[in-house]
């Protein structure tokens, strides 16, 4: 933000002669003062997101955010922007692959380095997204993940590998996301149990199948909330959603997470997603939302806020929460091991096609 022409044209919109000094002596409050708060427009989620972000800019006073909420999905933004363009009043948007995938399609993350985001040369490199000019185009501030889990009080018996939930015993105890859900991650980890990927899926759809026909689902679900209900009321035991999700549940409830490596348990890894911040090219004040980054993704912060959402914090020096060090790994290795990394760009272009198969194929083997 220019603050000097603003205070050019605030002065002369004044039309009374009445000079800084003046005028500063007149108003009861500093103009300096209010001028040095950075103002920004951005787009966050609700529930724990929202609560945590506002937590952590309670220790601060040089940026006012005002903050516009995800309606529905957070693939919701993108018409909102379209509609805008080139002229967004947002600044910047918090979102996850799906939606950031899609804005670098439509060419509008902004470009950033490490000398304009210092506390970015202590995330891991190889989870930041870069255009296809490699340069770094979306800000991660959690290192996310959905996983398969199970509460044990519920399920008295181990759970180890995918064909385990065909188990009789699991009769209408399992969460099952639909097919736009995560863009259908789910389905994707039961196609890499069995020899497929993101652009073979059949051996996915072949296994949810025989799941529906077991009349093992208890519960086909599209939101965080409907995760949460079903496990918390016991309705279903078992599922797969990400790390706020079981971290509402296990505050009450024991629970096992299923994060296994993919030579020992294919399927049982964790959908790799990072949500992050996304920096609009046309933004009315870039460099202040940078500035705004690199202070939400300092060590205190980046650990205080992923601790309000039960996420694991990207930044080297930030402190995991509890829930989260289920997805603190001690290299790289170890995380290539059991994180799987989503081709969610592909899974975009198919989105359509798969909740079209999930409707016509599956439902109606639901007993």
């Amino acid at each position: 933000m220019d603050h000097d022409l603003t205070r050019r044209k605030f002065l002369k919109g004044t039309g009374s002669g009445i000079g800084a000094a003046g005028l500063a002596a007149a108003l009861p409050w500093s103009y300096e003062a209010l001028a040095a708060k950075l103002n920004l427009v951005g787009v966050q989620w609700g529930g724990a997101y929202i609560d945590s972000t506002k937590a952590v800019m309670g220790k601060q006073d040089k940026f006012d955010v005002k903050w516009e909420l995800h309606a529905g999905g957070a693939m919701a933004i993108v018409p909102k922007i379209k509609n805008l363009w080139p002229k967004p009043f947002y600044d910047f948007v918090v979102s996850f692959d799906p939606v950031f995938h899609t804005m670098t399609r439509e060419g509008w993350p902004e470009p950033v380095t490490y000398d304009e985001i210092p506390n970015l040369r202590h995330v891991p490199e190889d989870i930041i997204p870069k255009n296809d000019k490699g340069q770094m185009i979306h800000i991660p501030v959690s290192f996310g993940a959905h996983f398969f889990g199970y509460r044990k009080d519920l399920i008295p018996f181990p759970i180890r590998k995918i064909e385990d939930m065909l188990d009789p015993r699991l009769k209408g105890k399992i969460f099952q996301r639909d097919a736009v859900t995560g863009s259908n991650n789910n389905v994707v980890m039961y196609a890499h149990a069995f020899g497929g990927d993101e652009r073979n899926l059949e051996p996915g759809w072949d296994f949810l199948k025989k799941l529906a026909k077991s009349g093992n689902i208890g519960r086909v679900g599209a939101s965080e909330s409907d995760f949460i209900n079903s496990l918390t009321t016991g309705e279903c035991a078992f599922g797969m959603w990400n790390l706020p999700g079981w971290g509402a549940v296990a505050k009450n409830f024991p629970v096992e997470f299923l994060l296994f490596d993919k030579k020992e348990a294919p399927g049982f890894q964790a959908a790799f997603y990072s949500e992050g911040i996304t920096i609009l090219s046309n933004a009315p004040n870039k460099a202040a939302a940078k500035q705004f980054v690199d202070w939400f993704l300092s060590p205190e912060i980046n650990s205080a806020y992923n601790e309000g959402i039960s996420n694991a914090p990207v930044h080297a020096k930030a402190k995991a929460g509890k829930v989260a060090q289920n997805l603190v790994f001690k290299s790289k290795e170890e995380r290539a091991g059991k994180i799987k990394v989503i081709d969610y760009v592909y899974l975009s272009s198919v989105a359509s096609e798969m909740a079209k198969k999930f409707e016509t194929e599956i439902v109606p083997l639901l007993k």
